[in-house]
């Protein structure tokens, strides 16, 4: 199985969660909105509803001269609204200062951004949020050899550390890559992880994906997953004005350079048995 990063659609692909993200100026009576949010979203393919309690750590710096004496933990609790299909495929997740849309039925760039077009209009038109610093586009990735080869017929053998190397009996438990690249004003942060387990989501996002289609959860034994996510920031003083237009824009953008980097790590012959 292969990858589904490409401009186009892969025949093969095996995408198994993408998640678009914006952060936007503050609305602190979110709470209140979320009714007139919520009816909108319903209408809109998104019947399903539940908030959860969260928390966020900061670190707060009381003077510059002594950073790592006088910084302050702060903890803030805040709730986020998860807007679910009816078969929780597809989740639209909105908190006080952003909104993601996350999906385990991945199909194309164009179809993925109708859907964040829809939620961001809902957004646009209930919540009026003045300004957005940034965009975020992450894709997520299993790769699993061909029954006959190994993993290294598909993933670059420098993302494999001895993965493909020992000779014997040896079994690699897992292997780790990580590399942060910069592209214009854009950055992209690329993880290579392989492993001899079931396919698993990375830590961060377990607790809020939806569950992964048989495809993927029955995913066992030696594979890789591609963790790649791209963004654009500015600081606070320089925040862009909140336009869908400019939103996924950059989303295309973004998906670019994903789609670049994903041809550095898998190899020609993963291409052409992918299409």
């Amino acid at each position: 199985m292969g990858l589904g990063v490409c401009m186009g659609k892969l025949k093969n692909a095996s995408v198994f969660c993408v998640v678009a993200q914006v952060t936007h100026s503050p609305i602190l009576k979110l709470d209140s909105l979320i009714p007139d949010l919520q009816e909108r979203l319903r209408k809109e393919g998104f019947p399903g509803y539940r908030a959860q309690k969260q928390n966020r750590v900061s670190f707060r710096v009381e003077d510059d001269t002594d950073a790592m004496l006088n910084s302050k933990i702060e903890q803030m609790e805040f709730t986020s609204h998860f807007f679910s299909k009816r078969d929780h495929s597809e989740s639209f997740v909105i908190s006080p200062d952003n909104f993601f849309l996350q999906t385990v039925e991945y199909d194309t760039i164009d179809v993925f951004k109708e859907m964040f077009a829809t939620c961001i209009r809902a957004v646009q038109d209930i919540l009026i949020p003045d300004s957005f610093t940034r965009i975020g586009l992450r894709f997520l990735d299993a790769v699993k050899p061909p029954a006959e080869g190994e993993l290294s017929r598909y993933i670059r053998t420098q993302f494999l550390g001895l993965q493909d190397t020992l000779d014997g009996d040896w079994l690699a438990n897992y292997t780790f890559s990580e590399t942060l690249l910069s592209r214009g004003d854009q950055q992209t942060k690329v993880r290579v992880i392989t492993r001899s387990s079931a396919l698993a989501m990375p830590p961060d996002l377990a607790s809020i994906a939806p569950s992964l289609p048989a495809r993927f959860s029955e995913i066992k034994g030696i594979h890789a997953l591609l963790d790649s996510d791209a963004s654009f920031a500015v600081s606070e003083e320089k925040a862009q004005e909140f336009r869908m237009d400019a939103i996924l824009d950059r989303l295309s953008r973004l998906k670019q350079d994903i789609s670049d980097s994903f041809k550095a790590v898998v190899t020609e012959a993963a291409l052409a048995d992918w299409e």
